[in-house]
C-alpha cells in the first residue's frame, strides 16, 4: 500500500478488530501528562498498525503489546534518523585542493 496515511491503516485494524486509535490516543494522551519533550512521528505509528497487520489477531494483552512495539518502532525510527543526519554531515576525507597547493609548493 504506498502512499496511504495513518487513517487509512488505522480503519484497517480496525477491520480486525483491535482498537489502535484508542491505543494511539492513549499514548499521546500519556505523552501530555508527562510533558514528554518529543514526539511520536505518524510514520512509526503507521509502522506499528502495519506490525499488528501482519501478526493478525493473535494479540492477548493488547497494551503492552502495542507499546512494546511503539518502543521498538520508535527507537528503529530515530536509529534511521541519526544515520541519515550523520551521513548528510560526514567530514569529507580528501583533503581540499588549496592545501594540496600549500603543502606542495613547499
Amino acid at each position: 500500500m504506498p502512499n496511504t496515511s495513518l487513517s487509512d491503516y488505522r480503519k484497517l485494524v480496525h477491520d480486525q478488530g483491535f482498537n489502535i486509535s484508542m491505543m494511539i490516543n492513549k499514548f499521546k494522551k500519556n505523552q501530555r501528562e508527562r510533558k514528554a519533550t518529543y514526539s511520536v512521528p505518524d510514520e512509526v505509528f503507521i509502522e506499528v498498525c502495519k506490525e499488528y497487520l501482519n501478526r493478525g489477531s493473535k494479540v492477548d494483552k493488547s497494551w503492552p503489546y502495542f507499546m512494546k512495539i511503539l518502543v521498538l518502532k520508535a527507537h528503529e525510527d530515530q536509529a534511521n534518523q541519526n544515520i541519515r543526519n550523520s551521513k548528510a554531515n560526514q567530514f569529507s576525507r580528501s583533503m581540499p585542493q588549496h592545501l594540496k597547493d600549500i603543502l606542495a609548493s613547499s
